[in-house]
């Protein structure tokens, strides 16, 4: 019905702007709803954050800064040191036959009452070894190459260095020492340098540090690359990466394997799929100990076991929740709690592995059953519904140590083995050049497999660079 004054023209007008203005009204109170919750999302991932450490996240404990891991231990009033009763330790002795200088001492009068004891039968003796360092003095081998005049021609001829001369003027030996010092022991270059100069007199720029890395590089590079092809054969594999700065403007990774008798690293400018079959082989068909990192999962023949120690932080950032969440945590930690319980006991061999299965299948219910909960809930972040799905996903993955002999619930061996790669990052700050990065990877899996097999790396690496001089194989990678 149209309106037939002007009274009730206004009328509808007014009404027709009032509705307009309440849909506005209710538009922005749904979009200040709709940020209200965004806000108090972000704001609960920036405390999930300031509450993330290295108990409940990948975070190494150099991040912790000073806050006390653990609580203070009670004070007990007792002084520092062995208390009493406790026997203590002291050094082994060296073998007598390896002993250079003998020096045999007896008294020569009674303590008690000056009684001469010239004639007295010797006793038990009470042995002291002390252990010096002989003089660190180079050895310096001059060469001098003459000239002579043919009688018959008049050409004139030079002599020539001896088959298996260094070229340079460092030898075999203190090339290795060099290389050994700026990778095992984390010199910089000048660091080297000095301490050349200040225990052996010796003389050597930055630049001769450089060249005698790069020499050392060369002379073990056949023994990396056959590492890295034993790697690859390993039925089971601990794997894992960190960031390594930068060179030529890429972000390099390093990666790192560790099989029984062998850890060998690669540095690469990515972390995905490329490096990760780059590592282990497209064709690997072994077990890979790793976390969540997916590009682990295009290696399509290999099992995996994901790393409970990576899984046990999540669920401890769960328990450090608000309650909803933490009520998961709890139960997922009590859980996985129990199961290295019989992980123990099958260690120490109280149980077998039948057992062990049996032990784990009812807590495998309990979790599966408290992850898909956690999946689903609403009420907790959706951070932790993602790693509750991601792990339901990959569940096969959490219990491949129950069946698989030489397989283990985490991944520690990899974990320690970039730990200590990391210090040689921090001096360094990554690498310059491609032939830097193949120095680091080749060095790396050097320490880390001479570590493993007993080697005495510079006694090795010296043959090793001696070999290089002379045009001949490296030798094996083997205890001498």
């Amino acid at each position: 019905m149209e309106p037939t004054t002007e009274f009730e023209r206004q009328l509808l007008a007014r009404n027709a702007e009032l509705e307009r203005l309440l849909q506005a009204a209710l538009e922005a109170n749904a979009e200040l709803s709709r940020r209200l919750k965004a806000a108090e999302s972000r704001i609960a991932e920036l405390e999930a954050l300031l509450r993330t450490n290295s108990r409940n996240s990948s975070k190494p404990p150099s991040t912790d800064g000073f806050r006390r891991a653990t609580p203070p231990k009670p004070v007990t009033g007792r002084k520092a040191g062995g208390q009493p009763g406790h026997k203590g330790s002291t050094r082994d002795l060296v073998p007598e036959e390896k002993v250079d200088n003998l020096v045999d001492l007896d008294p020569t009068k009674c303590v008690h009452c000056n009684t001469p004891l010239e004639d007295a039968p010797r006793m038990d003796a009470e042995i002291r070894q002390v252990t010096e360092l002989p003089p660190a003095k180079p050895v310096v081998t001059q060469f001098k190459l003459y000239r002579k005049r043919c009688p018959k021609c008049g050409g004139f001829s030079r002599a020539k260095l001896p088959a298996g001369s260094p070229t340079g003027g460092f030898g075999p030996g203190l090339q290795a020492m060099v290389a050994l010092l700026s990778s095992q022991y984390c010199l910089s270059r000048r660091d080297v340098s000095d301490l050349l100069l200040s225990v052996f007199g010796i003389r050597m720029g930055i630049a001769s540090v450089q060249a005698c890395c790069e020499s050392v590089s060369e002379a073990v590079a056949s023994t990396h690359d056959n590492l890295h092809a034993q790697l690859k054969e390993s039925p089971v594999v601990h794997a894992d990466e960190t960031g390594f700065g930068e060179c030529k403007d890429s972000r390099m990774w390093l990666w790192a394997g560790q099989a029984p008798g062998v850890e060998v690293f690669r540095l690469q400018p990515g972390r995905g799929q490329k490096q990760a079959k780059d590592l282990l082989g497209e064709d690997f068909a072994g077990t890979i100990h790793r976390d969540r990192w997916r590009p682990y999962e295009s290696i399509k023949e290999a099992r995996s076991q994901l790393c409970w120690a990576h899984i046990r932080r999540h669920f401890q950032a769960m328990i450090e929740s608000p309650e909803a969440t933490a009520i998961y945590g709890r139960g997922l930690m009590e859980t996985s709690n129990e199961m290295f319980h019989h992980w123990h006991l099958f260690q120490d061999g109280e149980i077998d592995r039948q057992k062990l299965a049996l032990a784990i299948e009812p807590l495998q219910d309990r979790m599966r059953a408290c992850l898909e909960l956690a999946s689903q809930d609403g009420k907790v972040a959706s951070k932790v519904q993602g790693i509750a799905r991601d792990l339901l996903r990959q569940w096969k993955s959490l219990w491949t140590f129950v069946s698989e002999p030489g397989v283990v619930p985490t991944n520690n061996a990899a974990e320690q083995a970039v730990r200590k790669a990391v210090l040689w990052r921090k001096g360094s700050f990554g690498c310059n050049s491609e032939a830097g990065c193949r120095y680091v990877e080749r060095m790396l899996t050097l320490i880390g497999t001479a570590r493993l097999r007993g080697i005495r790396l510079l006694n090795w690496m010296t043959r090793a660079v001696n070999a290089q001089i002379q045009g001949v194989a490296a030798p094996e990678f083997v205890p001498a």
